[in-house]
């Protein structure tokens, strides 16, 4: 028998997230969103900079991630993440001083920048935006 709640738990180097039953986790794969229900099969994924969706019943809890792993087990999801961070916790006035920053660094394109670590912190700080929108 399929349970109601799969147990997600959502790390970073330093903490715990989050840790919950939830009814289902959407999770930003390298080839896209994917959701997770109860009963899913096993698998390992890569994930991007995007956002994490969980819902409980009918409520959403949205969190804003810079990439990690996934594992999937037909009663678990464990994220390990480089980072992640809740809608509700993100400062938006810090987000968009630095999505100013990495978006001025790639105008001037300047060898003094490394190119690649700032388009990173474009995104990121974009993905952490639109999340904190979603709260």
């Amino acid at each position: 028998m399929i349970p109601d709640k799969i147990n997600f738990e959502l790390l970073t180097p330093d903490r715990k997230v989050y840790s919950d039953g939830v009814s289902s986790v959407r999770l930003p794969g390298l080839k896209g969103y994917f959701g997770v229900h109860p009963g899913h099969t096993f698998f390992l994924a890569a994930l991007k900079i995007g956002e994490i969706r969980v819902k409980i019943g009918n409520e959403i809890s949205y969190f804003a991630t810079s990439g990690g792993f996934a594992e999937v087990l037909p009663h678990s999801v464990s994220v390990l993440a480089e980072s992640a961070e809740s809608a509700t916790s993100i400062d938006v006035e810090r987000a968009k001083k630095a999505k100013d920053r990495a978006a001025k660094r790639l105008e001037e394109g300047r060898k003094s920048w490394d190119m690649d670590r700032a388009k990173a912190a474009l995104a990121r700080a974009i993905n952490r935006i639109r999340v904190a929108s979603e709260n």
